[in-house]
Order: structure tokens, then sequence, then C-alpha cells
């Protein structure tokens, strides 16, 4: 599986949108081992570049920050998990991502309106302000 987290700092980047960095994990799944860390550049003006990129290097998942509702239909709609409005150092995010317990363990962003992150699939949710998304409980 590969998985892209927005990075800025260390820290999930606070905006997918603007993101510039972009941590690709390599794993077998939940619970294995990292195979490869690759850190890349994103420079792309608009969603459908940003989203093409992680597209053609095979990224399954996204974890980010906030994400306006053009980048995460985009994303979506290229067939990829996404957990957004995600909040935390890179490094923790990952070990709990691996483990299994990102959502029990808190990193939602600050002033997020719902108790733990938003976790979306293509075409399922419903719409809540921002966007389509599902609640994972």
């Amino acid at each position: 599986m590969k998985l892209a987290i927005t990075v800025w700092n260390g820290r999930i980047a606070p905006l997918f949108d603007v993101a510039h960095h972009v941590l690709v994990v390599e794993t077998e799944g939940f619970g294995t081992p990292v195979i490869q860390l690759t850190t890349i550049e994103m420079h792309a003006e608009l969603p459908w570049q940003k989203v093409e990129t992680l597209t053609t290097m095979g990224i399954q998942a996204v974890i980010c920050g906030a994400i306006s509702c053009e980048y995460e239909e985009a994303v979506l709609q290229a067939g990829m998990e996404l957990d957004a409005f995600v909040a935390g150092d890179v490094d923790d995010i990952l070990a709990a991502w691996q483990s299994g317990t990102m959502r029990q363990q808190g990193y939602s962003m600050p002033g997020c309106p719902c108790p733990l992150h938003r976790r979306m699939r293509r075409g399922m949710g419903v719409r809540h302000g921002y966007g389509r998304h599902r609640l994972d409980r």
C-alpha cells in the first residue's frame, strides 16, 4: 500500500491545497513495517494536477490537515481514501496509522467540529459543511 502524508516542518501540513511536500510511505498494509519512505515536492497549481501526481505514483490513501471541497472531490474521484483534518507530528501520525489507532488517539485538528477527524471514501458519506465525508466511529 502507498500512503501520502502532507508535511510541513515535521508535522501534518495544515492545508492540503497548498502543501508542497508529501511523505510517501510504502507498506504491506496496517500493522506491517515500512518498506520505504520518500519525500517528494509538489508544486501543482490545480487540484487535478496535484491528484494526478499522486495517482501516477500509485498512492492509495492520503492523510492531510484541512482540505477544500475542490481538492477533496479530486482526491475522492481518483479513488483514493482520504483521512482529513488530522494534526500532529508526522512520526506520531505514521505510528498511529500503522497500529490502526489514529482515530482513537485524537489527532484531530484544533477547532474541528467533530471529535474525530474525518475519513472519506469515494461515494460514501453525507454532506456536512466541508464536503462529502463519513465519520468513522
